[in-house]
């Protein structure tokens, strides 16, 4: 224990704190003050060769002419234009209508629709004949495809809408 008491006191002894003049924070507080007053005159005197520029009288006129100008021809097009949306429910209601006249028939009207296909049709038979597979005729497809075009349909108008509100 003695000799542990030896060695603390000697490295207590060997570590003695340095202290300062009394003025020391004087000194570095001058340093301090003359490096921010040499970036103040710089600054200042970088202010006093260039000019603040002030813009025009009808700078925000013309700015919001502007921003208005870019707003209105920045116009949400459409993804599938008119012409295709027209193309599209021709094509499935030309599947609906074939599936609901070929699906089940009772005996009255079946003849009288077979009457007018085969009347319309007998012009066709020669260049156009084709078979469509199970799945196609049934009315279940058919009402499939009819509620997926109401649904498309209903989401490309409500996207379509125009609203507009003033402030």
């Amino acid at each position: 224990m003695k000799e542990e008491n030896k060695i603390d006191k000697l490295i207590r002894e060997s570590l003695k704190a340095e202290k300062p003049s009394l003025d020391f924070t004087d000194k570095i507080m001058n340093q301090i003050e003359a490096k921010n007053s040499k970036e103040e005159m710089a600054l200042g005197s970088l202010l006093k060769r260039t000019s603040i520029e002030s813009p025009s009288l009808n700078f925000t006129d013309r700015v919001m002419a502007q921003i208005e100008r870019t707003s209105a021809l920045a116009v949400d097009k459409p993804l599938i234009s008119k012409k295709i949306w027209i193309l599209i429910s021709v094509f499935v209601g030309s599947i609906f209508t074939y599936v609901l006249l070929t699906g089940e028939k009772n005996a009255a009207a079946s003849e009288v629709i077979d009457g007018a296909v085969q009347k319309v049709g007998g012009a066709f038979s020669n260049s156009l004949s084709f078979e469509l597979p199970a799945l196609l005729t049934s009315p279940i497809f058919g009402l499939s495809i009819f509620a997926l075009s109401a649904l498309l349909f209903f989401d490309y108008f409500m996207g379509n809408r125009k609203l507009s509100v003033k402030i």
